[in-house]
């Protein structure tokens, strides 16, 4: 194969799921990514990916170039990012993917701070939920523990939840929940037995904007506890109900462990979760 680079745009649609994510990734058209696996294909003999309704899915024949790829690009990533003369990171872009709750309220207001200490170093924030992978982004931190994939997985703490309103909400079994995807999960099942069983009336993607409409709307809501205290008026819909805890997980490949600059922001990262009280 003499056109190496194009591995590049299969490490990106395998990431992403998506051309135009890719594109987006790799700063270009998802015409040209679509090409540039059009003539990879051609080279091994067969289609890389198929259309599934969740987005592009690898073809199982490539899974191991895939892994080569992706463990080759991360290398190349920690080399970069090392200094020869000692291990400490200089400069470079981190991209996080976590639930907006925790970027809200536990990184952001530590991001002054971080500009001091690591003046050199950006990060980029990625919404994820409950997904699983790396995806795009360097690191994720997820309250569900990865069970596949080379990861490095460190328990960062824990986030609680419970259903908060204003003393003047309405108790009529209207509430403020998450998206049905979402339905599966702890949080919004002990939500939906604080609330007598009724589906929400309002659904949203993410806690933080279940927060910002409960505050516009004064329904009773699903929210992190961080969100809750810092909102004059809110307290328990129920006050005998006990907390919903979930446990955050802090992820990134293996081949990245000793990179300096990726080691640097799970550390802030994992520092500002002990110094957040009211998680």
């Amino acid at each position: 194969m003499k056109n190496w680079d194009d591995l590049r745009y299969l490490i990106a649609v395998h990431k992403t799921g998506s051309m135009s994510a890719a594109a987006r990734l790799l700063d270009t058209n998802p015409a040209t990514v679509s090409r540039r696996l059009g003539r990879l294909g051609e080279a091994l003999g067969f289609d890389l990916f198929v259309k599934t309704p969740e987005g592009w899915v690898a073809n199982e024949a490539i899974s191991d170039l895939i892994e080569s790829a992706t463990n080759f690009e991360n290398e190349i990533v920690t080399y970069l990012n090392a200094k020869s003369d000692q291990d400490q990171p200089s400069s470079g872009t981190i991209t996080i993917g976590c639930p907006p709750a925790i970027s809200t309220y536990v990184l952001y207001p530590a991001l002054n701070q971080f500009l001091v200490d690591w003046p050199n170093v950006s990060m980029v924030f990625n919404s994820q939920m409950f997904t699983e992978a790396l995806g795009e982004n360097d690191m994720i931190v997820v309250p569900v523990r990865p069970t596949q994939g080379r990861l490095v997985v460190r328990n960062v703490g824990r986030m609680r939840m419970n259903v908060f309103c204003y003393p003047d909400s309405p108790r009529t079994g209207i509430w403020i929940g998450l998206n049905r995807a979402h339905e599966p999960q702890p949080p919004m099942q002990k939500a939906r037995e604080i609330m007598g069983g009724g589906d929400p009336y309002f659904r949203v993607e993410t806690l933080h904007e279940v927060a910002n409409m409960v505050k516009s709307t004064r329904l009773p809501g699903l929210m992190p506890n961080v969100a809750a205290t810092r909102e004059e008026g809110l307290e328990k819909f129920d006050p005998e109900s006990r907390d919903i805890e979930s446990q955050m997980y802090l992820c990134f490949h293996e081949t990245r462990r000793k990179d300096p600059l990726l080691r640097a922001v799970a550390d802030w990262v994992i520092a500002q979760f002990n110094a957040t009280s009211d998680l």
